[in-house]
């Protein structure tokens, strides 16, 4: 499970650092072209005040719209940027939330920027130097706040630019159920008013302190002393593993899409931690929205990472992408709202609702709706009748023909069976993409297909159902999909991860009952848009979870993130493969190219 942990890992926030360092390599300064307004203090509601820094171009002479970002991380991040936007001719406004920078109030991360939001635009269009017309933008944690803004319905909003949005208790800080220990990196980042930027990108300390806590066998509550004045929240998010309705009142109704009526951008990646918030909040809006409002929302989908989507990268994981799928994404933004605002011209790349990049074929393609990507599906079954399926050398078989009577294959999870430290703190590599070495790892399923007899497009994300019994109450199952292509390379296509006691749904926690066979449906792939060419196998890997990166499960049902090496058991994990209890995989594929004749 390297790359969902490294994905993960580089989800909410990571991109901070990187962002720091090209704001250091690339930044001019402003100059006599941009004035620059520190700590302007702008009142809330309720008597708060929140710290805003405003770069203004140095010779306006009319109001101009406002692009507004609310950030934790102290707007001082933002410079070279925003001086980019105040040359070409808007006013872009920095406003650290509550607890944060120079902001008054008390920090609750996460939470509660909407109604914030919503007074800091009815300031801004009042000024003298805005037109009354705000636009937001901002990624992660900053594209989190716009969708929480947006369900305060601003009058003065005219755009919104959400990138790589969290989305609070669904893909942080604990996607698939499974806490991340990221989270109490992330939380000392933000602890007290401050930056913390040495302390959150100190790699080496933070791999040591999760590394330590996993040897020892340490509960993975105490990581919340690590998170500074952010304990609390460590807490309390634990409390809630599932997402239920504490989560639910972090994020927008249902309703409150209902009221949207202004042009939306939104970006993700196909590598990018937060994929997953932002394609919900893509769903839950087309599910609810008006008619006219869906018609004014656009999709960009890229091959990059989460820092990618602010600044995408050549190269990735050891993956090579062609020059075009590296879009200056600023610029992109200010023709979006030079476009909407300004009668500037439809950015190209926007020419359809869907607009998205296809690896293998290096190329931008575009449809009206996520559901045009594809048509059809192809299924494999797993089977193993003369295998017993455990390592890449006796592997089982992805087949498209229902198999037959046979036994389930297993696999055991010993979370007290532990990797040397001295392995997990060295330097990890940087192919992570095309190298997997979970298949030549002892405790675990493989099964690979035959080669493809032509080239295939996946496009959309992947579905795993395997009928699973375990003789534990709880325990944790790791899934990936391989392409190993005709030179032999691999292609990490996805992986995901499932908790047993969330096997029905994260809304919907139980614990297992031991022996019984029951569907998982392993639905958190990633989306992908990636051409396969003929000659390729896929490979399917099924494994147990017990790494420093993700919370230890001791598989004896007990409270999560409170049970320790006395609670562990021993979990025996059955996949059954027999016409009765069938386990296949999914791949969604484009719609099959019309010959010409």
């Amino acid at each position: 499970m390297q790359q969902v942990r490294r994905i993960l890992a580089s989800g909410l926030l990571a991109v901070v650092t990187v962002c720091v360092v090209v704001s250091q390599a690339n930044a001019e300064p402003a100059g006599e072209n941009v004035v620059v307004d520190l700590h302007h203090m702008v009142p809330m509601r309720d008597g708060v005040k929140l710290a805003a820094t405003i770069w203004r171009p140095a010779d306006q002479k009319k109001p101009l719209p406002v692009v507004l970002v609310l950030t934790p991380y102290i707007s001082d991040e933002t410079q070279d940027r925003a001086v980019k936007f105040a040359e070409n001719g808007y006013v872009y406004v920095s406003v650290d939330v509550r607890g944060r920078g120079t902001s008054e109030g008390k920090f609750t991360p996460l939470y509660g920027n909407g109604p914030d939001g919503a007074d800091v635009i009815a300031w801004l269009a009042k000024q003298t130097w805005c037109d009354g017309r705000v636009v937001t933008r901002g990624g992660s944690y900053r594209g989190m706040d716009q969708w929480q803004i947006l369900a305060e319905h601003p009058a003065h909003l005219a755009a919104a630019v959400p990138t790589a949005a969290v989305y609070p208790g669904w893909d942080y800080p604990q996607p698939r159920g499974i806490f991340l220990s990221y989270a109490a990196q992330w939380l000392a980042f933000t602890s007290g008013q401050t930056g913390q930027d040495n302390l959150f990108g100190d790699r080496k300390y933070w791999q040591s302190r999760f590394v330590d806590a996993y040897e020892h066998n340490q509960p993975f509550h105490q990581l919340a002393d690590l998170a500074g004045t952010n304990r609390g929240a460590f807490l309390e998010w634990l409390d809630h593993p599932g997402y239920d309705d504490y989560w639910a009142r972090y994020n927008p109704k249902p309703d409150d899409y209902k009221s949207v009526n202004i042009p939306i951008l939104t970006i993700t990646g196909y590598f990018d931690g937060d994929q997953p918030g932002a394609l919900r909040y893509y769903r839950e809006f087309m599910a609810n929205a008006s008619a006219n409002a869906k018609q004014h929302f656009y999709l960009l989908m890229g091959p990059w990472d989460h820092p990618g989507t602010r600044h995408p990268q050549e190269k990735l994981g050891g993956l090579t992408f062609d020059k075009k799928s590296m879009l200056d994404i600023d610029q992109l933004h200010i023709d979006f709202f030079n476009w909407i605002l300004k009668d500037g011209k439809r950015p190209t790349i926007l020419s359809h609702r869907v607009n998205y990049y296809v690896m293998g074929a290096d190329e931008w393609q575009h449809a009206d709706s996520l559901d045009d990507l594809s048509d059809h599906a192809l299924r494999l079954y797993l089977s193993s009748p003369d295998s017993d399926a455990h390592d890449v050398f006796h592997a089982g078989f992805l087949t498209a023909k229902r198999p037959g009577e046979q036994p389930a294959d297993t696999f055991t999870d010993d979370p007290l069976k532990l990797v040397p430290a001295e392995d997990l703190l060295k330097d990890e590599p940087d192919d992570y993409l095309v190298h997997s070495a979970g298949p030549f790892k002892a405790d675990r399923l493989v099964y690979v297909s035959d080669r493809l007899p032509g080239s295939i497009t996946l496009a959309g994300a992947m579905q795993l159902l395997a009928n699973i019994s375990l003789d534990t109450p709880d325990g944790d199952v790791g899934a990936e999909v391989d392409a190993i292509l005709p030179d032999g390379r691999t292609l990490v296509l996805g992986q995901d991860m499932m908790r047993a006691r969330f096997r029905h749904g994260m809304d919907n926690p139980r614990l297992a009952t031991p022996n019984a066979i029951e569907p998982w449906r392993f639905d958190g792939f990633y989306f992908t848009v990636r051409e396969l060419p003929k000659g390729t196998r896929l490979r399917v890997v099924l494994e147990p979870l017990n790494v420093p990166d993700l919370q230890k499960n001791y598989n004896s049902g007990g409270r999560i993130g409170y049970e320790t090496a006395r609670d562990a058991r021993t979990t025996t994990f059955s996949v059954h493969l027999d016409p009765r209890h069938p386990s296949y995989l999914e791949l969604p594929l484009a719609p099959r190219k019309q010959v010409t004749k």
